[in-house]
Parts: C-alpha cells; sequence; structure tokens
C-alpha cells in the first residue's frame, strides 16, 4: 500500500477501516523514530490499536501525539499547527473524522482545515484527513464531505467481499484485503 504524500482527504464507508488505513500509514514512520500527530474526536479502538502495533517498540509509540478532543475538532487542529511549529521531526498529520457524519460542514471547521492545509505545507508535512463518505442521491456514486482543495481518496467495501476494500485514488482502484496486521494488496 502506497504512503500518503501531500494532503489527501480520504472519504470512507463507515466501519471499512480508515482508523486502521491511517494507523497503519502511521506505523512506519514511528518505527523510523519520527513523530506522527493524531487528531481525532474519540481514542481508536484499544484491541485493534494493539493488534496493529504488536511490533511496535513503546518508545516509537509515544512519538504518537493524539488528541481525543470529542465534538471540539477545531481545538485539535489548533494543537496540530502548534505541534509543527514545535517540532521538525513530524513525518505525518492524521485528523480523523474531522467532520460530522450527516449535514454541512460548518465554516469554522472548513476554515481552520484550511489553516491546517496550509501550514502542513508549509512545513512539508503530509497530511490525511479521514471523514465519512456518502453516496450521491443521483447514483453517481461516492462523494466526500467539506470542500478542500485536496486529492481526495475512497475507501469502501467491495461489493460481494466483506473483507475486500476497494481504494479509489483518481482513476486508479486497487483492492485490498483487511485482516489483523490492517491492509494487504490483494493477489
Amino acid at each position: 500500500m502506497e504512503a500518503v504524500t501531500g494532503c489527501v482527504h480520504l472519504a470512507i464507508e463507515a466501519g471499512c477501516g480508515g482508523t486502521t488505513f491511517a494507523l497503519q500509514q502511521a506505523r512506519p514512520l514511528l518505527a523510523e523514530g519520527k513523530h506522527v500527530v493524531w487528531v481525532c474526536r474519540d481514542m481508536p479502538d484499544g484491541a485493534r490499536f494493539s493488534q496493529l502495533y504488536e511490533e511496535v517498540s513503546p518508545v516509537a509509540v509515544s512519538r504518537l501525539h493524539m488528541a481525543a478532543v470529542g465534538d471540539n475538532i477545531e481545538h485539535g487542529l489548533l494543537s496540530a499547527q502548534g505541534l509543527l511549529g514545535a517540532l521538525n521531526s513530524i513525518a505525518l498529520v492524521v485528523v480523523d473524522d474531522w467532520t460530522a457524519k450527516t449535514g454541512r460542514v460548518p465554516a469554522a471547521l472548513t476554515s481552520s482545515m484550511k489553516e491546517l492545509i496550509q501550514t502542513c505545507a508549509d512545513n512539508d508535512v503530509p497530511l490525511l484527513m479521514i471523514s465519512s463518505a456518502y453516496e450521491d442521491a443521483s447514483g453517481k456514486g461516492w462523494k466526500a464531505r467539506g470542500s478542500l482543495k485536496s486529492e481526495t481518496w475512497f475507501l469502501h467495501r467491495s461489493e460481494g467481499n466483506d473483507m475486500l476494500r476497494e481504494l479509489h485514488r483518481g482513476e486508479s482502484v486497487e483492492t485490498l484485503n483487511i485482516g489483523d496486521e490492517g491492509f494487504t494488496p490483494r493477489t
């Protein structure tokens, strides 16, 4: 699976592994001694975290700067910007579940996210933003919440097999298996 570079908005079908995808993106960076900033509403599932990080040393995991901020995502975005200014070894910023699952994204939240996008770009740090996708009412496919200037990827279940996921990156579609270690390319 390809590492996230630049600014990526990952729009996901509910329950298909967006947090797992992000934890898997962070894992090799932490193992290399780099720092990862993680902003989320709720902490990732402890059992799933333990599965994915079983082989990662506690010292490496300590470089994961996690802020679970409930519904105050804007506060977490400000914290992430502060860390970007304070640490020069940040290799990735993750904002998990940055929008509500329904309704419009508040203008203030969109503005704060745009500021974080700019700060990450200025510091040459990749940014992975995760939100729930929704299907267009006209049947024209998946849509992402929030209008941000970023590359948008979509992650959803593969029709007919609940253990397979499809990762859409532009015109490219990659079929992935999901297991205890996270995502692996389907062979």
